[in-house]
């Protein structure tokens, strides 16, 4: 059934589904005649929703992994504007449901904007996953169930689509609208290779497996079944007798994008970019945005752009995104990185079955492929001497999970950097350093750097005994251009996530970065 003409689900046509050829109606505000200011400045003047997540606000219940109430995954982790990029859906029963996007932004604080919603649409139930007994890869192989064309007036951007039930439940599937035809100032990357090396669905217990962890055997399970409103019984997937128990030798060797990402379709460490892009689009950054994959794919050009910008947690990189990332710099193109713990493991990404990419990482075990780029593990680990460790890179590299959190501890006040905030040597910015954090590490590899500071020296706490110190690291390339490690988690959550974390100070700072950048 060819889905560029018709919306269906299961393969039962979605009422009305048949008179939208592009996919979805637009929302009243998704069109606007401003012709002022640049395309991030106009898109954000426009009323917002805070209201996209599954929740009490939205009026909705957060689908799970359990009984699968609703679950989705997209055709591709970014489309440009024509692109059409397909939605595959399944149901734990036969009822209807409707799909809302929303693109994420400032927009006067909301965070988020409603562009468009589809018709009613009719959901099945589908196979449950493929498991690949060799590598660990949890695949599903469901029908496109739904599909839309991007529409050419909108901005570039995190957009998600949410899933919404008759009977109140949601999930949501992020994805990202190009626009290689603008020359942005910044280009946003988002990190979706992390996001799936995160995602443990299906969190059921038993099945889940993610490059992090997966389900002892000894978790037993039940089927579990439920009445649809038909009459009809349909299996809902599995429920564990007993506590489940995560272990890091059953964790998958590979993982498939051919899935959707466990719990409400949100990934592990979104909150992360969602801080960092309502930040830069409220301070009216000239700015596109890019997935992870289209680093590796070469579907963008950094050198198009004054600076690579890293808006989260972006750990897991393939040979082809360093490579690009490096040539980037060398060609005076800047970086700045605003989370820790990035380029750390080393993946390879090859197509699936159905041509959707599947990343493997081996990490502590052997990798079985003559890869002759090397093994899937970590990068200071897969040359001699640490000669691909990511400090040579960064200026930085990752040395521990903070315990609670610590002040960023201030060095270099008189530095560019902190002109303006007031900041005195040794001054606390407190609960800064968080998640995880990076710091300068002795016998690895230092940058090719004209100028190399580190802005922060802050001990924290990483296990019973260990006290290392993380650094926020800047340097200048001999290209000129500059490289930025905000070296901890907490980074975008004090430029003004709504966490409580907000500072003047690292606002402040990050705003002096960002004029460097752009000259």
């Amino acid at each position: 059934m060819d889905i560029t003409r018709r919306a269906v689900v299961g393969g039962v046509m979605g009422a009305g589904a048949t008179v939208l050829a592009a996919g979805c109606t637009p929302h009243p505000q998704a069109v606007s005649t401003r012709r002022t200011g640049s395309p991030v400045t106009r898109e954000n003047s426009a009323a917002g929703t805070p209201h996209w997540r599954a929740g009490k606000a939205s009026g909705t219940r957060q689908a799970d992994d359990l009984t699968q109430q609703v679950k989705a995954f997209a055709s591709t982790t970014s489309a440009a504007h024509g692109e059409r990029i397909a939605f595959h859906v399944a149901t734990a029963v036969r009822q209807d449901y409707t799909v809302t996007v929303h693109r994420m932004g400032y927009y006067r604080g909301a965070g988020a904007r409603l562009m468009s919603t589809s018709p009613r649409l009719r959901g099945t139930p589908q196979p449950p996953p493929f498991e690949d007994s060799r590598t660990g890869a949890v695949r599903c192989d469901w029908p496109a169930s739904w599909s839309m064309e991007v529409p050419p007036h909108w901005t570039s951007g995190l957009y998600t689509a949410s899933f919404t039930t008759a009977d109140g439940y949601r999930t949501s599937v992020p994805f990202v609208v190009r626009d290689a035809t603008r020359q942005s100032e910044f280009l946003v990357v988002l990190p979706f290779t992390t996001y799936q090396a995160y995602n443990l669905y299906p969190m059921d217990g038993v099945h889940g497996r993610s490059l992090y962890y997966g389900y002892l055997p000894s978790a037993h399970a039940a089927a579990v079944h439920e009445k649809a409103p038909d009459g009809e019984v349909y299996p809902v997937r599995v429920v564990p007798k007993k506590t489940y128990v995560l272990h890091y030798p059953e964790r998958s060797r590979t993982v498939s994008f051919q899935r959707p990402y466990s719990g409400d379709g949100t990934p592990k460490v979104f909150d992360i970019d969602l801080d960092f892009i309502a930040w830069a689009e409220g301070q009216g950054l000239d700015v596109t945005y890019a997935s992870s994959l289209d680093l590796h794919n070469g579907t963008v050009t950094p050198a198009h752009h004054k600076a690579l910008m890293f808006s989260g947690h972006d750990e897991y990189w393939s040979v082809p995104m360093r490579r690009a990332a490096e040539k980037a710099v060398a060609g005076g193109t800047g970086m700045a990185l605003f989370a820790a713990n990035n380029v750390y493991w080393k993946v390879r990404i090859d197509d699936g079955p159905a041509g959707f990419p599947v990343m493997t990482c081996y990490k502590t075990d052997p990798d079985p492929v003559a890869d002759p780029t090397g093994p899937t593990t970590m990068w200071r680990s897969t040359a001699p001497h640490g000669a691909d460790a990511e400090q040579g890179l960064l200026g930085n590299q990752y040395n521990g999970i903070v315990k609670g959190s610590a002040p960023l501890v201030v060095t270099e006040p008189a530095h560019w950097f902190w002109a303006g905030t007031g900041l005195t040597a040794g001054q606390r910015i407190e609960g800064l350093v968080r998640g995880e954090a990076d710091g300068m590490m002795t016998g690895m590899p230092r940058p090719a750097a004209a100028e190399h500071v580190l802005l922060s020296a802050s001990p924290f706490h990483y296990g019973a005994h260990k006290r290392p110190v993380q650094n926020t690291s800047l340097y200048r390339a001999a290209s000129g251009a500059w490289v930025f490690d905000a070296g901890t988690f907490g980074w975008t959550a004090a430029l003004g996530g709504g966490r409580g974390l907000q500072d003047p100070r690292i606002q402040h700072a990050t705003g002096n970065l960002v004029r460097r950048l752009r000259a």
